[in-house]
C-alpha cells in the first residue's frame, strides 16, 4: 500500500471538484490518499508520502498560484529520494513547469504525463481514472527498479 498526497491550489469550489475526483479515482482497497490545500501542508506531509501529486492552476502573471512559494523554497534544500512525484493542471493552460523545475534537484522521480484537467461535474472521468492507474503503476516500476 502507497501513501499519496495531493496538493493543490488555489482554492476554488470548482478546484476542489477536481481534486476530489483525483481522489476518488485511486482504487480505495489499497491507496487512499490524503487531500491538502498547499496553504495547509508542510514538508512532513511530503516526507510522509510514497507518492506526491501537485496540482495547480495560473494565476495572473504566475505560473504557480503564491501559495506555493513556501514549498518552493523548502524544495532548494532537500532531497526526496525513494518518492513519485506527479503533476496535473486546472483551469484552461497547463502551468506545472516551475514546480517542475524547483523539484529537479530533490532527486523526486518525476511522471512526465501532465494532464489539464478542467471544469469536472459529477463522477469521475475515465481519462482521470487512466492517468491514476499510470502513475501508480510508474511508481511501482520505479520502486521495483530501486530494489
Amino acid at each position: 500500500m502507497y501513501s499519496v498526497l495531493i496538493l493543490w491550489a488555489p482554492e476554488s469550489t470548482e478546484n476542489r471538484r477536481i481534486v476530489e475526483a483525483i481522489a476518488r479515482a485511486f482504487d480505495e482497497s489499497k491507496i487512499t490518499p490524503l487531500v491538502k490545500k498547499v496553504a495547509e501542508s508542510s514538508i512532513a506531509d511530503i516526507n510522509a508520502a510514497d507518492i506526491v501529486v501537485f496540482g495547480t492552476q495560473k494565476t495572473g502573471n504566475g505560473d504557480v498560484p503564491s501559495e506555493y512559494s513556501e514549498l518552493l523554497r523548502v524544495f532548494k534544500g532537500i532531497t526526496l529520494a525513494g518518492r513519485t512525484a506527479a503533476f496535473f493542471s486546472m483551469g484552461p493552460e497547463k502551468c506545472t513547469t516551475k514546480l517542475r523545475k524547483s523539484l529537479k534537484d530533490t532527486e523526486i522521480a518525476q511522471i512526465d504525463d501532465d494532464p489539464l484537467f478542467t471544469d469536472q461535474r459529477d463522477g469521475v472521468p475515465p481519462d482521470m481514472v487512466e492517468w491514476v492507474r499510470r502513475l501508480v503503476t510508474a511508481h511501482q516500476e520505479l520502486s521495483y527498479a530501486r530494489a
